[in-house]
């Protein structure tokens, strides 16, 4: 009997590879059950909520969809000083949605074949040649909001994915019985997040789920007169989340560090195969670094069947205008000298800022009277006939308008107590978060012409979530808003946190039980809705030009255009 024997130091998927090889029970190994991108690796292999760059082409494809530029990732690392594992991708946005094309390698050689001759005491081990081993996956992945499929009536917090892949994997050379034992199949994966609210996002991957019959199989080819040997990919499943423990949007406000806690529930969905968990934690004191730990279970044979080894991983990365370098460090099994490092390097394209202000901070600047800027800019402003120089929200008027933000009527008139249109104020979110919309045009409405001016910006606010359409398929862009409809637009904008309930009314004129109060009372704590200060908040009201000019001055996009506008910088 001839038994196939590694000098790699019990590597765990190589040895149940040529064990299933050699009893003619052949198997493939699925890469991305090793670990994907060193970001996700330090932090226990999780990845299932927490997918947001190119390394969701391999993990969850519908993490492609939160990616707004061209974006790739790479890693490399060597596993016990012999596996070489090797990850390329790359994704970009379409008019269809987000799509992309990842490489995955793992190789080895020089493998040892043995040979055992007689038994007990008597047994002789002795070589007879070697081999090499080698894996290749591609992944064609594809990632969209399920908002922009449905044109904005539902979903627009949920994503979903879905990636095609194709396996080579076999050795070469050592002579029977492993000499051209090569194979090829392919098997997809299904993505989904959905983000309940600010602070959570929650993910599913179903791995390998295509059924022989649709092409889920990997066909060993024949070789000595032998048949084909065709296997089905071994399917699985993960369920996880991703929960900002602290940040600037998280459950704990804090505007310079974030603590992310992120964990996987994986179901192997083989009989005498354990479920396992993938836990780790990101802890970024300042925004360009980042410290991971995490636990990453993984199946290991004992001698009462199949058990669970604990690995600890950690890691470090730093991110700089867009561009990340991982570094991951993975231990495999209890022996010391199985442990990897792991190494990426990736662009996922500046992160929108999402900044608001703690109640501290906004303590601070009333101690330090700090007001809101009245200096005389560089720049002239564009003042109207119409906004007196008492009137109460003058200044952030021709702030905007002179940023081109907002824009008054050709009489060089504003009309600032004239009711906003839903249009307008879409636009005018758009504007304020300095996004270029082009004339793209995702999402389309019954009542909105698609060569229409508006319409790209309509598009971008429900894309974004800030805004949405009506379940008949328009967006009544001439409507107006209310001021309790405004003030729900406004939170979404901020990205702010927001209770179930509030245990006190906001304004003296908003129940506790008002749909609207949690949006209102955030709202309010921003100071959004300081020009109502002792006042009545009559929700039923319409919003103005002139109040959406003061509410949006106040946002930190707005400030930050506006600091640049009077530095005379812009």
């Amino acid at each position: 009997m001839q038994i196939f024997k590694s000098n790699l130091r019990g590597l765990f998927f190589f040895s149940a590879l040529i064990f299933l090889f050699l009893t003619k029970a052949y198997g493939v190994i699925d890469l991305t059950d090793i670990g994907i991108g060193a970001r996700s690796m330090g932090m226990g292999g999780a990845y299932a909520g927490f997918a947001d760059d190119s390394s969701a082409i391999f993990t969850n494809p519908a993490g492609l969809a939160k990616g707004k530029d061209l974006g790739f990732i790479s890693m490399n690392g060597t596993m016990l000083g012999d596996i070489n594992y090797f990850m390329l991708g790359a994704s970009d946005n379409s008019p269809l949605g987000r799509f992309g094309l990842g490489y995955l390698n793992a190789s080895t050689g020089g493998i040892p074949l043995t040979t055992i001759t007689g038994t007990g005491s008597t047994a002789v081990v002795s070589q007879y040649g070697t081999t090499d081993y080698n894996n290749g996956q591609v992944f064609i992945s594809y990632g969209n909001k399920l908002g922009s499929l449905t044109r904005g009536k539902f979903g627009d917090n949920i994503s979903i994915g879905a990636a095609v892949k194709f396996f080579l994997q076999g050795f070469s050379g050592g002579g029977a019985p492993m000499q051209d034992a090569n194979g090829a199949g392919m098997d997809a994966d299904l993505g989904l997040q959905f983000e309940p609210n600010n602070w959570a996002n929650v993910g599913l991957v179903c791995k390998n789920f295509l059924p022989a019959g649709f092409g889920g199989k990997f066909v060993w080819k024949s070789r000595n007169g032998e048949p084909e040997v065709v296997e089905g990919v071994p399917m699985s499943w993960r369920l996880g989340g991703r929960f900002k423990i602290i940040g600037p949007i998280a459950i704990k406000s804090n505007s310079s560090q974030k603590l992310d806690l992120i964990a996987d529930y994986e179901n192997q969905n083989q009989v005498g195969r354990p479920s396992l968990f993938h836990v780790g934690v990101e802890y970024a004191p300042q925004e360009t670094l980042a410290l991971r730990f995490g636990v990453d279970q993984k199946p290991k044979a004992g001698e009462s069947g199949i058990g669970v080894d604990n690995n600890l991983t950690f890691g470090v990365g730093m991110n700089f205008r867009g561009f990340t370098f991982d570094y991951a460090y993975h231990r495999f099994g209890e022996i010391s000298d199985n442990s990897a490092h792991f190494f990426s390097i990736g662009y996922k394209g500046p992160e929108e800022v999402k900044t608001v202000k703690t109640v501290k901070e906004k303590k601070e600047e009333k101690q330090n009277n700090i007001p809101f800027p009245t200096i005389v800019p560089k720049p002239k402003l564009i003042n109207f006939t119409d906004v007196p120089s008492d009137y109460f929200v003058r200044m952030p008027i021709e702030y905007l308008s002179t940023l081109g933000i907002m824009s008054g009527y050709p009489d060089n008139t504003f009309k600032p107590k004239k009711e906003i249109t839903r249009s307008d104020f879409a636009e005018l979110l758009v504007k304020a978060k300095g996004f270029d919309v082009g004339n793209n045009v995702k999402i389309k409405f019954l009542d909105v012409p698609i060569g229409s001016d508006a319409a790209p910006y309509i598009s971008m606010a429900v894309e974004k979530g800030y805004i949405q359409g009506y379940p008949d398929g328009t967006f009544l862009p001439d409507g107006r808003i209310s001021r309790a409809e405004a003030a729900l637009v406004m939170a979404r904008f901020s990205g702010v946190y927001l209770k179930k309930r509030v245990r006190q009314k906001p304004f003296p004129d908003v129940a506790v039980g008002h749909w609207a109060a949690p949006s209102i009372a955030a709202d309010k704590e921003l100071g959004y809705f300081e020009y109502l200060s002792g006042k009545s908040f009559s929700p039923a009201s319409y919003l103005t030009r002139g109040e959406a000019a003061e509410i949006i001055s106040k946002t930190p996009f707005a400030k930050a255009q506006i600091d640049k506008l009077l530095s005379g910088k812009k």
